[in-house]
C-alpha cells in the first residue's frame, strides 16, 4: 500500500475527522509521513489533537444510543468538507445542530385545488376535446401538409411525389389516424404490418375498414408540428434539439396547468419514453423498466397521478434560468423550480426523488413557502458528514436541523437519507411483515405521497402506443397525446359520480375520433373475410362523368406484380376490388392466398 503524504494542517484536519466505520473521532493515520520542507505540529496543535484523542477514548459507543454532536463536533467536520465557491457560506458550509434545536414551520396551503373549467354533462370526447383543441388538429395538418410539400420538392422523384401517391391530409383524416394508433396501444400491437395484417392471429378489420396501411404510413411518415426551414443550425445561436415537438410541448404544458389546479401533495420525478436509437436526448435510467429512452422530468398530483407540468430532458439543462432562481442552484434544482413555479407561495408539499434533492434547493423552496422532502444521496454536498459516518444498528435513526431542513438517516436494510422541510424528528408506528416497526415519519410520509409519477406512468405503460412509429419525435409526440388523455380522464373522474375504467374512457375516445359523430357497425366486414363465404357476382364498373367506361386496376394483377385495368369489380366484396373476369375473379374468391 502506497503511503499517502500531508502537509502540518492537512494532517490536523484528517486526524480531527470522524472514523466511517464507528463515527468516532480517529486517533492516528498510519501511513502519514511529513512532506519534506513543511511546517512541523506545534505545540498547540499537538495538544489539541491530543484533546481530541481523549475525547474520543471517553465517548460511550452503545447499539442503543445515539449521539448527537455538538455544534464545535459540526464545525470541525466542515473543515474537510468540499467547499462550493459559487455558493453563500451559509449554504457550502452549513451549520447542522441537534434537531430538537428548532421544528418544522408549516405554512398554510392556499391553492384552490379542481377543475378550472365548466364539465357540466360532458361526455369522454368533451374532456379529450378540453386538451386537443381544433387550434391544434389544423396546427398539425397544416405541418405534416407542409412538410409533405417540402419533401416532394426537393424529392421529385420519389414515390411520394408519384401521381396520385400522396394526397393532403384533413383533420377529419388525422383523426381517424389518431385513433387507430391509439386502439395499437390497446391492442398492444407491435407494428404497423400486425394492424393490417391478414393472419387469423392479428387480423383486425378496423384498421382496413377506416384507411389503408399505405395511406397510415404516408400520413406517420410526413407527422409534423413545426415548420423545418424555420430551425436555427446546430452551431447558431437560438438552435433548439426539441424544436421538431416544441409547439406540441408548448400547447401541452398550457393546457395542463391551465385545466386542473393540484391538491396539496405532489412529486417529481423522472418518466422514460423507450428509444434506442442513436440521439442527443437519450438517457440511460437503470431503475426505470425501459433503461434507454427520452427522458421527461415531471410534476404530478400524488392523488390521481394528474401531470400538471413536464420537462422534456434536452441533453444539457445549463440554459434553464427559471426565475429570481439563485446563481448557486444546480440544474436539477433548476428543472424543480421550474416544474413548480406556478405553485409557489401556496403552501405545497412537494416530494421529489434523490436526483433532484438538494440542501440549498430545500432552503430556497421554503422561502416560496413549498416544503419539500426527498431521498438523498449520502454524497451529496451539503449533507452532514458526522450523519454519514455514524453507525447504526437495524431500526435506529438519526437526526440533526439546519434552520428549517431536518437531515435524517435510519437504517433499515441498508442506509437510508432524507432531507424535509416538512417534517419533525417524530416517529409512527408501520405493520411490516413480521410485526410492528417504527418508521420515522418523514419516510412514511415519503413513501406515502410520491407515487404520483409512478402510479402515472403504470396507467398508462399497458396502453402505450410508441411502437408505431421508430423515430424519436413522433414516439414523444404520441407519449404527449396519450398523456393528455389521461390527465382527461383525471378530470372525467373528478366530474363524474360513477366514473369508468381508463380503458374503457380511451375506448369511447378511440370510437369517437373514428367514427366522428356515425354510426357505429356492430359487426365490420373486409375482404380478407367477407371474399371466402357468400356468393359473389361479377359487376361491370359504372362510367365516368365523361361517359367513358369505368375502370379499376386488378386486385390480384396487382398483387403479383403485373399492371392491368379492367372494367370488372366485385359489389359484394366492402371495397368492391377491380378483378379480371377470366382467371382472377375465381381466384380472390376461393383462395386464401391468391
Amino acid at each position: 500500500m502506497s503511503k499517502q503524504t500531508y502537509t502540518s494542517k492537512e494532517a490536523f484536519q484528517v486526524l480531527t475527522l470522524t472514523d466511517e466505520s464507528s463515527g468516532e473521532l480517529s486517533s492516528s493515520d498510519s501511513d502519514y509521513e511529513p512532506v519534506e520542507g513543511s511546517e512541523s505540529i506545534t505545540e498547540s496543535e499537538e495538544e489539541m489533537i491530543s484533546t481530541k484523542r481523549m475525547r474520543s477514548s471517553e465517548e460511550e459507543t452503545t447499539t442503543s444510543t445515539i449521539h448527537y454532536p455538538t455544534e464545535e463536533a459540526s464545525s470541525t467536520v466542515h473543515l474537510n468538507e468540499k467547499a462550493h465557491t459559487s455558493l453563500p457560506e451559509a449554504r457550502a458550509n452549513p451549520l447542522w445542530l441537534p434537531s430538537d434545536s428548532g421544528s418544522a414551520s408549516i405554512p398554510p396551503f392556499t391553492a384552490q385545488p379542481g377543475i378550472q373549467a365548466n364539465t357540466e354533462n360532458f361526455t369522454p370526447i368533451d374532456f379529450f376535446n378540453l386538451f386537443f383543441t381544433d387550434d391544434l388538429f389544423h396546427l398539425i395538418v397544416d405541418q405534416s401538409n407542409l412538410f409533405a410539400q417540402q419533401y416532394i420538392a426537393n424529392k421529385p422523384n420519389s414515390n411520394y411525389a408519384a401521381p396520385f401517391e400522396w394526397t393532403p391530409v384533413t383533420v377529419e383524416e388525422f383523426k381517424k389516424f389518431l385513433g387507430l394508433t391509439l386502439n395499437a396501444g390497446l391492442s398492444q400491437m407491435n407494428d404497423v404490418q400486425s394492424c393490417w395484417s391478414t393472419s387469423p392471429i392479428f387480423h383486425k378489420p378496423l384498421y382496413s375498414s377506416v384507411m389503408s396501411m399505405k395511406r397510415y404510413e404516408m400520413i406517420m411518415r410526413f407527422l409534423h408540428f413545426s415548420d423545418n426551414t424555420l430551425c436555427p443550425p446546430r452551431n447558431r445561436p437560438g438552435y433548439d434539439k426539441l424544436f421538431k415537438i416544441r409547439p406540441l410541448i408548448n400547447i401541452f404544458s398550457q393546457k395542463f396547468a391551465q385545466l386542473y389546479i393540484p391538491e396539496k401533495h405532489i412529486c417529481v420525478d423522472e418518466s422514460l419514453i423507450h428509444f434506442t436509437g442513436r440521439l442527443g436526448l437519450e438517457q440511460s435510467t437503470p431503475n426505470k423498466r425501459d433503461r434507454y429512452g427520452v427522458k421527461l422530468h415531471k410534476l404530478c398530483e400524488r392523488a390521481t397521478g394528474y401531470t400538471y407540468a413536464f420537462r422534456v430532458y434536452e441533453g444539457d439543462d445549463s440554459q434553464l434560468e427559471p426565475p429570481d432562481c439563485p446563481s448557486y442552484m444546480g440544474n436539477s434544482g433548476k428543472i424543480v423550480l421550474d416544474l413548480a413555479l406556478p405553485l409557489f407561495q401556496k403552501g405545497y408539499h412537494l416530494y421529489v426523488g434523490e436526483f433532484y434533492t438538494s440542501v440549498p434547493l430545500f432552503h430556497h423552496l421554503y422561502q416560496q413557502k413549498t416544503l419539500a422532502c426527498g431521498i438523498v444521496r449520502a454524497s451529496r454536498g451539503g449533507l452532514p458528514q458526522r450523519l454519514v459516518t455514524t453507525r447504526l444498528q437495524r431500526g435506529e435513526s438519526m437526526s440533526l436541523r439546519n434552520n428549517e431542513v431536518l437531515a435524517l438517516k435510519w437504517r433499515n436494510k441498508k442506509n437510508v437519507y432524507v432531507l424535509s422541510s416538512i417534517h419533525n424528528d417524530t416517529s409512527v408506528e408501520y405493520q411490516g411483515r413480521h410485526g410492528p416497526i417504527q418508521v420515522p415519519e418523514c419516510m412514511y410520509d415519503y413513501n406515502d405521497f410520491m407515487g404520483g409519477v409512478d402510479f402515472n406512468d403504470k396507467t398508462l405503460q399497458p396502453f402505450l402506443a410508441t411502437k408505431m412509429s421508430s423515430h424519436w419525435y413522433k414516439k414523444v409526440s404520441i407519449y404527449l397525446f396519450q398523456l393528455a388523455i389521461y390527465n382527461s380522464y383525471v378530470l372525467y373522474r373528478k366530474s363524474t359520480e360513477r366514473p369508468a375504467s381508463f380503458l374503457t374512457f380511451e375506448r369511447d375516445i378511440i370510437t369517437a375520433l373514428i367514427y366522428q359523430g356515425g354510426p357505429v357497425p356492430d359487426i365490420i366486414q373486409t375482404d380478407v373475410v367477407s371474399r371466402l363465404h357468400g356468393r359473389h357476382f361479377p359487376s361491370d364498373i359504372p362510367p365516368t362523368e365523361t361517359g367513358q367506361q369505368g375502370q379499376k386496376k386488378c386486385k390480384v394483377c396487382s398483387e403479383n406484380g403485373v399492371s392491368c385495368d379492367t372494367p370488372i369489380h366485385c359489389t359484394q366484396c366492402p371495397s368492391q376490388p377491380g378483378l379480371c373476369i377470366e382467371s382472377c375473379f375465381k381466384r380472390y374468391h376461393t383462395l386464401v392466398r391468391y
